[in-house]
């Protein structure tokens, strides 16, 4: 059996259609920072980067708290130094503050994997919490990964299982994805991987690309 690609990678995205487009757009030049983040959110979708973050700039600064926390996204470095981080956690907490779910999730995940803040399971799990019960499916997916694998809590698939399902339904590429690995690795390698199959198809379907990697391989088993 081929050995499956696990890991967390996170792409989420809009689309828009040209009038759908074109009504944003005008929306965001007459003030509207809801609008702005929406176009952001399309740049980021398709690759161009730097558009996203004029749009989500826009978001913030008009005080739009979801732009504020894609915004920080953006900022956040692969991998870089502790001082890298801090535009991203700035904006992060001013998010989450301000009632992003997404932004508490994004800080709760700093905390997780100590970027630029000190490492602290409890914290990150009080965010994760905050942010899923708020309804962010990302937050959901985080919560859930901590339960799975036991980080400061009892390690416990059920409840892993029970949020990665209500992250995967919410619309969360990385919650299916984790759901499909969580079933994949609890299975005999005879085992018939159709459920698997088809969370790792949803997964690629809302952008998460392991998703769409370790359902081809997979489908060529």
């Amino acid at each position: 059996m081929k050995k499956l690609l696990f890991g967390l990678i996170l792409l989420t995205g809009i689309g828009l259609s040209a009038d759908e487009y074109k009504k944003h757009q005008k929306l965001c030049v007459g003030g509207d920072p809801k609008a702005c983040n929406t176009l952001g959110s399309m740049y980021d979708s398709g690759y161009d980067f730097n558009q996203a973050k004029i749009y989500y700039k826009k978001a913030c600064d008009g005080g739009n708290a979801n732009g504020c926390a894609n915004l920080g996204k953006r900022y956040e470095p692969e991998a870089g130094t502790q001082k890298q981080y801090a535009p991203s956690i700035k904006l992060y907490v001013k998010a989450c503050d301000a009632g992003s779910a997404i932004g508490c999730a994004y800080l709760g995940n700093m905390y997780e994997l100590a970027n630029g803040l000190k490492k602290d399971y409890p914290k990150a799990i009080e965010l994760y919490e905050k942010s899923c019960n708020a309804g962010s499916a990302i937050g959901c997916a985080y919560l859930g990964n901590m339960y799975e694998h036991g980080k400061a809590l009892k390690a416990d698939r059920l409840k892993a299982e029970e949020f990665y399902t209500k992250s995967c339904y919410g619309g969360s590429g990385l919650g299916c994805y984790n759901l499909g690995a969580m079933y994949y690795e609890a299975q005999h390698k005879d085992s018939d991987h159709s459920v698997v199959k088809s969370l790792f198809r949803e997964a690629c379907g809302l952008g998460e690309i392991l998703g769409c990697k370790n359902y081809r391989l997979l489908s060529k088993e």
